[in-house]
């Protein structure tokens, strides 16, 4: 989850792969962490660029209203994946 804050989700979950025979935990580790920052997902960065091509004046409110909406939604989903684990 946290790897794919800094190098987005799919591109974290080929890297990871072969440090792990726990694909189910990648798996929902790598879903999640396409939530947070807007190198996450691709998905984002085009929504981001949509954003600005359309009205640049909001890019800079659409980046921390993103950003605080994903980073909570982010970490409510990571209490609920570690409580199933029961880690």
């Amino acid at each position: 989850m946290l790897s794919s804050q800094v190098i987005s989700n799919v591109p974290a979950a080929l890297l990871l792969s072969g440090f792990t025979n726990r694909f189910d935990l990648l798996m929902i580790g790598v879903n999640l962490g396409g939530l947070g920052t807007l190198i996450a997902s691709m998905a984002s960065l085009i929504s981001y660029k949509y954003i600005a091509n359309f009205d640049g004046c909001i890019k800079g409110k659409y980046f921390r209203l993103f950003t605080v909406l994903n980073l909570g939604i982010l970490a409510i989903l990571a209490l609920f994946a570690l409580a199933s684990e029961g880690l």
